[in-house]
């Protein structure tokens, strides 16, 4: 086996001095010691320029592969109740395969669904009057359809999940374009639903199933 040594590469580099135009990647991986103090010379600090923004890059390009991967988990999990959903026989059919697959699917503590429309052929606790109380607590997420996550208010915890250790949720909106209700999911962690979370796969699910359920009710 040929020993290739330090004069070698010194050689080869002073006979090849384009070399590391064609090896960038190799040029930013390289670390120079300072042998001069503080003193930083201009080659020097261009090669902890470009090191860090190597770093940057390749730590922005695994977050967005992490959210990639988490977005095709959660829109294979939604394609799949929305698939359980549609095999319902009946609303009662529905409402119970919904809860079913939402805790199978987001290992939730708790579920909570409210419409906000009468129903003279179903009585259901989902269904529940538009009221002061709920203008008050939900308007603003009804009126922008928007999907939030995180920690609740006192009396939005206290009206979706009355005597439950619930410390984070997500509010989805159900329908579109206007929002009809919302489905509510709840957690005993604080953690397992935050602001930094996506929402739009979501929001979607909370269309989809709202327009299910909309369809089960002019029956």
């Amino acid at each position: 086996m040929t020993i290739i040594t330090e004069e070698d590469v010194e050689s080869y580099l002073y006979q090849h001095p384009k070399f590391f135009n064609n090896h960038a990647d190799l040029l930013a991986a390289m670390e120079i010691p300072h042998e001069r103090g503080d003193a930083v010379s201009l080659v020097e600090r261009q090669l902890s320029v470009l090191r860090e923004e190597n770093q940057r890059l390749q730590s922005q390009f695994g977050e967005l592969v992490n959210i990639a991967k988490e977005n095709e988990g959660l829109n294979q999990r939604i394609q799949g109740i929305l698939l359980n959903l549609a095999q319902a026989n009946s609303l009662e059919e529905l409402f119970d395969n919904l809860y079913e697959t939402l805790h199978a699917e987001f290992k939730t503590d708790a579920i909570t669904v409210r419409l906000f429309e009468v129903s003279e052929n179903h009585e259901r606790e989902e269904f529940v009057e538009y009221d002061a109380q709920v203008f008050h607590l939900f308007e603003s997420i009804l009126s922008g359809s928007h999907t939030v996550c995180g920690q609740l208010e006192a009396a939005q915890k206290d009206y979706l999940f009355a005597e439950q250790d619930i410390t984070s949720a997500v509010l989805i909106p159900l329908g579109a374009p206007k929002a009809r209700g919302i489905l509510a999911m709840g957690s005993q962690e604080i953690s397992r639903f935050h602001s930094g979370m996506s929402t739009d796969l979501l929001k979607y699910m909370g269309e989809l199933i709202g327009q299910l359920l909309q369809l089960w009710l002019r029956h």
